[in-house]
């Protein structure tokens, strides 16, 4: 019992903590900008303003992790109210209150933080589900690797030129400070476009630098030639490259005299730590690569693995009934040959039959009462054959319509009691049938009396079919056990049903 609550426990914990990740780090980051501009070295004065942010952003927190727990219309009110009315009403109480504006670190540099870092997770999350529709496709392909470092590249040359901008000769005043100021922005923004094509053009050099690295040293080299072949094409790419990449920043009309924007600060295209920030470069970039190439390779085989399972698991469901099918046929036959009056609701009630096995049981989950109401129209079909003698109790739960399962399942077991107890049999027989619910688990006893020359080794086709589905189907969440005691073959499973979502 000790160690499920703590399972549980550190479920909740991880699940919790992948929710707040993405907003931690908003707050971390917004406490680094905020100790850098008090031009404060003291530790704990960060962990104060960390303190207060997060102190201050909890209603944005709160809002965040719940968000991701409900659904439809609750999920955006929810939303809207962390993520927009307590802002406006935080920012509405800076300008009527001025010592509550002394106070509040919760700026809307802070708030925009948080905001895409909650809209990041919410794509992410998307991302990971792999729906195919045209929107998913396309949130896919804006949080690949190559969209994201694009997307931050773009983001780094507009927040440097606009830090550009807002300077007086920034070029010559370095370092320069990490300000933007809106109003010389506006007026300089003439300056702002100059800069930014510039810093545009150094990232797309930088961009470059990975590029060939995952596309040709990576895919090329690495994964044909191996390890040192790879970093023999590094070690060629830093000594040709270098220079080529330095001569091009050195073209941008930005560089002076005096100073240029190559690591070396000077003219010297050779300089020594030019070479190494390339081959910086390419120590960052490779095991970011190798991350996401792992990640993305082990993605498609989750989806073919899922599509395997799937493929198997129609193949399953089509092994379903033939035997039935043949002795109900007989049946029917013998009836229509002497005109019995129950043919017509035969008919019927086999016709009933296929059509649920044809249509609900290619769904992925149908209701309990509908998976019941299979079973009752089989045990009749039966009882034509063998009411005679087989004495049939059974006992089934209320209140069905509320949950569901997949479908085909519980038939299996009732389909083997009649086949190897019943069929079988020339005398007097039984079968018991009892499905309870526990809580949330489906609890299904299945006993039927065996013939006296019943020989058992292999389980058979039905219950090895039922052993892989339910292995496909709920791993983990069941648990079937079955055995032989005395003259009787006694078979349980336990299952965990699932609530049946609203139409």
């Amino acid at each position: 019992m000790l160690k499920h609550w703590a399972t549980g426990l550190k479920q909740h914990f991880s699940a919790f903590a992948e929710n707040q990740l993405a907003m931690m780090a908003a707050i971390l980051l917004e406490s680094s900008i905020r100790q850098f501009s008090f031009q404060s070295a003291n530790a704990f004065t960060f962990l104060s303003i960390w303190a207060q942010l997060i102190l201050e952003s909890l209603p944005l927190l709160v809002a965040h992790y719940m968000v991701f727990k409900a659904q439809g219309w609750r999920a955006l009110l929810i939303w809207t109210v962390g993520f927009l009315l307590y802002p406006m009403l935080c920012f509405s109480m800076a300008d009527f209150d001025s010592g509550y504006a002394d106070w509040s670190l919760f700026s809307v540099q802070g708030w925009l933080l948080l905001l895409g870092a909650s809209l990041g997770f919410g794509l992410s999350r998307l991302v990971a589900k792999g729906d195919h529709s045209r929107y998913s496709q396309f949130v896919t392909r804006l949080f690949s690797l190559n969209s994201v470092l694009l997307l931050l590249m773009i983001c780094w040359a507009v927040l440097w030129s606009a830090m550009f901008a807002s300077t007086d000769d920034p070029v010559r005043n370095q370092p320069i400070k990490t300000v933007i100021n809106s109003d010389t922005l506006i007026v300089n923004f003439y300056y702002f476009l100059d800069y930014l094509w510039q810093f545009l053009v150094m990232g797309i050099l930088v961009l470059w630098v990975y590029w060939c690295n995952r596309y040709l040293l990576i895919r090329r080299v690495l994964a044909r030639s191996g390890v040192f072949a790879y970093m023999t094409a590094c070690l060629i790419f830093i000594i040709v490259g270098t220079p080529m990449l330095a001569t091009v920043v050195l073209w941008l009309p930005m560089n002076i005299a005096d100073w240029t924007f190559l690591p070396s600060e000077d003219y010297n295209i050779f300089a020594p730590i030019n070479f190494r920030f390339i081959g910086l470069l390419l120590a960052v970039s490779t095991p970011i690569i190798l991350a996401f190439e792992r990640q993305q390779q082990g993605k498609a085989m989750a989806e073919i693995a899922q599509r395997q399972s799937q493929t198997e698991l129609q193949l399953l469901q089509q092994q379903v009934n033939p035997h039935f099918l043949f002795n109900t046929l007989n049946n029917l036959y013998a009836l229509t040959l002497t005109g019995a009056k129950e043919a017509p609701a035969v008919i019927m009630q086999l016709a009933n039959l296929l059509r649920y096995t044809v249509y609900e049981g290619q769904n992925q989950r149908v209701s309990l009462a509908q998976e019941i109401q299979y079973i009752q129209d089989f045990l009749a079909l039966q009882g034509i054959r063998s009411a005679n003698k087989c004495q049939l109790k059974v006992h089934f739960p209320e209140q069905t319509q509320h949950w569901q399962l997949a479908p085909l399942l519980l038939i299996i077991l009732v389909e083997n009691a009649f086949k190897h107890g019943v069929e079988p049999s020339q005398e007097l027989c039984f079968v018991t049938i009892n499905i309870d619910i526990e809580g949330a688990t489906l609890i299904m006893q299945c006993n039927n009396t065996l013939p006296k020359r019943a020989t058992f080794g292999e389980t058979g086709i039905g219950l090895d079919n039922l052993k892989r589905r339910l292995t496909l189907l709920y791993p983990g969440k069941h648990h079937l056990r079955f055995q032989k005691q005395n003259a009787e073959w006694q078979t349980e499973l336990r299952l965990e049903l699932e609530p049946c979502t609203a139409p």
